[in-house]
């Protein structure tokens, strides 16, 4: 009996719950005024059903302002600034989110919770770029609502106002979610200057509205040579960031390569049939190199036993180096490797294995350490200076274009 009584009373008040108790859009209202700049004002009158779940605080609108209109897929930037927005009459916060192809306003406060009812929010803003220019006439192509919202609309009205008193030559309409063609609305509206779409059936989640009307050209001024060229400019930015990095580094190479590129003049041109006298072997390649490398070293050990200061002695796989007493004059760069090679008075030979590569290593260090100070800024100058600058640009510009 009482189980009888408690689910009459359940279905009692059921029937008395409003029937506005689902959270959703009851209405949205896009009016939007053509400025004769080609700017597009619009002031939204969204009113929505909060019931304390996904409507707590507040709402958020997604605004998309990077789209992909042209024909060859490349993008097109727009415009988009709030101008104010309010709640129920009164002025109320939002902030701004970056999202992938555009902008989220996020209206409310986290310190505020919404009443339950209808609250109307008024989001006026400026948006550029909406305008199609074509030869024979000039379009607006409006999605109104958007199709990012995860409630219902019970209705939907957008309402299209021109700078001049002129008709429209056609329009079109479609429902549904993105890139559908559905015809749930008409034209309730229309004279000249002025046009009203309005839903005929309440819209699902993630479905919108979406319009489109014309009229003669004249009405609205198209984009100057200067405006497109900073249209360009703003839809490319990667583009234009790489083409300038690009130029940038090529005049600073052109630029380096006249301060300290250049040979300096050859003069008068001898043939020689010798090597140049003072300079061993280890530093004719390291100045044609530029650089310090393996051969150096391998060429001043071959050189230290042409000249009879040391014997490169096999056996096996076991290679040694022993050292000899006289011989040839060597040069500072082969006087530095030996004193590595054989330190001290009771040093007679090496042994190249693992086990000595430490001495191996002191002895490579040596040489090339003095190679550097005695050729490197002379005889030739790596620059590497202005190779670091450049290279520092060149990160520069591929960090523009990312």
């Amino acid at each position: 009996m009482m189980a009888r009584i408690a689910l009459a009373v359940f279905v009692l008040l059921s029937m008395l719950a409003p029937a506005g108790a689902v959270e959703r859009l009851l209405d949205f209202v896009s009016d939007a005024t053509v400025e004769r700049n080609g700017n597009l004002t619009v002031t939204e009158t969204i009113g929505v059903q909060a019931e304390g779940n996904e409507i707590r605080r507040g709402i958020f609108r997604d605004f998309p302002t990077t789209y992909h209109r042209r024909r060859d897929g490349s993008q097109v930037i727009v415009g988009f600034q709030v101008l104010s927005v309010t709640r129920n009459g009164n002025t109320e916060d939002f902030t701004l989110e970056n999202l992938n192809n555009g902008v989220r306003v996020r209206i409310g406060s986290a310190n505020r919770i919404l009443n339950t009812g209808r609250h109307e929010y008024v989001i006026k803003y400026v948006t550029t770029r909406q305008i199609g220019f074509f030869a024979d006439f000039d379009e607006l192509y409006w999605n109104a609502t958007g199709t990012g919202w995860v409630f219902p609309i019970d209705m939907a009205e957008a309402r299209i106002t021109l700078p001049d008193k002129v008709p429209f030559r056609q329009t079109a309409i479609y429902t549904g979610p993105q890139g559908a063609r559905g015809r749930d609305a008409t034209i309730v509206e229309q004279q000249p200057g002025r046009i009203v779409f309005r839903t005929t059936r309440p819209l699902p989640p993630r479905n919108g509205l979406t319009v489109a009307a014309a009229w003669q050209k004249g009405v609205v001024e198209p984009p100057s040579p200067a405006s497109l060229a900073g249209y360009w400019l703003e839809d490319n930015r990667a583009l234009a960031a790489a083409l300038f990095g690009f130029v940038l580094l090529l005049a600073y190479y052109a630029y380096a390569w006249l301060r300290v590129g250049r040979d300096p003049p050859k003069g008068t041109i001898i043939p020689l049939f010798a090597p140049p006298g003072g300079i061993s072997p280890a530093a004719a390649r390291y100045v044609d190199q530029m650089s310090f490398d393996n051969q150096c070293f391998a060429v001043a050990i071959i050189n230290l036993g042409v000249k009879g200061h040391l014997q490169i002695v096999e056996a096996g796989d076991k290679t040694t180096l022993k050292k000899r007493s006289g011989g040839q004059p060597l040069t500072p760069d082969e006087e530095a490797t030996m004193a590595k090679l054989f330190p001290g008075h009771n040093s007679y030979s090496l042994l190249l294995d693992q086990a000595n590569h430490g001495m191996i290593g002191r002895a490579r260090s040596a040489l090339e350490k003095t190679l550097t100070k005695d050729y490197r800024g002379k005889l030739f100058a790596a620059n590497h200076g202005w190779s670091s600058i450049g290279l520092l640009l060149m990160i520069l510009a591929v960090a523009l274009v990312i």
